[in-house]
């Protein structure tokens, strides 16, 4: 599997794990949710707290990575 879809795979699956978990929260916490809030602050938190991809060209070629937000490290594929 090339590097870039594999990164992009893993991007994805952890953002929607996040966004399902946090959305899972709060249907259980809140009352009467209405859609709006139901979907908007899960999609947020999901954003803020998932990998970003991160590309470093380098003389060999391109390097894929994923960094998150509270780490230096990134996490090369």
């Amino acid at each position: 599997m090339h590097p870039r879809y594999k990164m992009l795979g893993v991007h994805t699956i952890i953002f929607l794990g996040v966004f399902l978990l946090i959305r899972y929260v709060m249907m259980q916490f809140m009352s009467e949710p209405t859609n709006t809030w139901i979907t908007i602050i899960p999609a947020v938190c999901a954003w803020i707290l998932s990998p970003r991809p991160h590309v470093v060209q380098m003389q060999s070629g391109k390097q894929y990575g994923l960094k998150f937000l509270f780490a230096k490290k990134i996490y090369k594929m």
